[in-house]
């Protein structure tokens, strides 16, 4: 069994990917109805499967690497562990680009603009959307932060 869970990081990057590819398929009938949109939802498709899969890429190589012997060290921040730091690191500027993108870049408008990937928005209904998508990211963002701190404040023995 610790094999199998010191080796979750594959399942991770397959679920990321498995995403990815959902939404591609999904796609593919928003582009039938506008070709123009074709370019854009694979940028946002690129976009997820480069991002999302940062964390899981180091998590892998602090595993492949022996730097960390066990994926619970992944849990237990305050030991300090620089593979695991930088697992921290690029999840906290992922939060801040996806930040960044979604709120001053329009982000939140451009996946509302491409049905599929989060809403099926209709006509009219953009505003809430957009505002649903911020309230959902915001609130990732809250529970995140508390999640760390957590685990930078309490000793995890798995």
């Amino acid at each position: 069994m610790p094999t199998v869970f010191n080796n979750f990081w594959i399942m991770f990057i397959v679920v990321t990917v498995a995403n990815g590819l959902i939404w591609k398929y999904k796609s593919k009938k928003y582009i039938e109805q506008k070709p123009e949109l074709k370019e854009s939802y694979n940028k946002l498709i690129k976009g997820w499967l480069i991002y999302g899969n940062i964390p899981w890429v180091i998590m892998a190589i602090g595993m492949l690497s022996g730097m960390t012997k066990r994926m619970d060290e992944f849990f237990n921040p305050k030991e300090m562990n620089p593979i695991v730091i930088l697992f921290f690191i690029s999840i906290i500027g992922i939060w801040i680009i996806g930040t960044y993108w979604i709120f001053l870049k329009k982000g939140a408008e451009k996946l509302v603009a491409h049905p599929g990937f989060i809403t099926q928005t209709e006509k009219g209904n953009e505003k809430f959307e957009t505002m649903k998508i911020k309230l959902i990211w915001i609130a990732g963002i809250l529970g995140g932060i508390f999640g760390i701190y957590i685990m930078f404040n309490q000793d995890f023995m798995l």
